[in-house]
């Protein structure tokens, strides 16, 4: 009766935790997926023919970028940063950065150590560049458009 009853409880267990957490990692429309794909390939096109490039540093609760274009593309005053972690979107972030001395700075929540993406884009969408990195690291981040 102990090891049929324990397969029981196991049973009841497992339905629990699969009933009350989501993993937030299946599409349900894979055809936007497929056109975000090729949006954010011409984005990654524009930053390229933009001449944009940089270094972005994390430190603990903030955030800081040198970004540089061709001479012919002002810079905004703000970009945008998405943050993402690769498997549990409730820990994605967006951060605000402003320009300040020509450094773009911004204010965050700390991360924990794993794997992330940053996603650096301006205000329109128009350009975007993205690095992966593993947490926690103290040395700054190259990005490259298409990298």
């Amino acid at each position: 009766m102990g090891l049929p009853g324990t397969v029981v409880v196991a049973g009841f267990i497992t339905f629990y935790l699969a009933a009350h957490n989501t993993d937030g990692l299946v599409v349900d429309d894979y055809y936007k997926e497929g056109l975000a794909i090729n949006r954010t390939l011409r984005r990654q096109e524009a930053a390229r023919k933009l001449g944009l490039s940089g270094s972005l540093a994390v430190e603990g609760g903030g955030v800081s970028l040198v970004l540089k274009a061709n001479d012919a593309y002002v810079l905004p005053n703000q970009l945008r940063l998405r943050i993402a972690h690769p498997t549990i979107a409730g820990q994605d972030q967006v951060v605000s950065l402003v320009r300040t001395e020509g450094v773009f700075r911004g204010v965050m929540h700390p991360l924990e150590a794993g794997h992330w993406q940053f996603l650096v884009e301006d205000e329109a969408q128009t350009w975007r560049i993205a690095v992966s990195a593993k947490m926690p690291t103290t040395a700054p981040l190259t990005l490259v458009p298409g990298a």
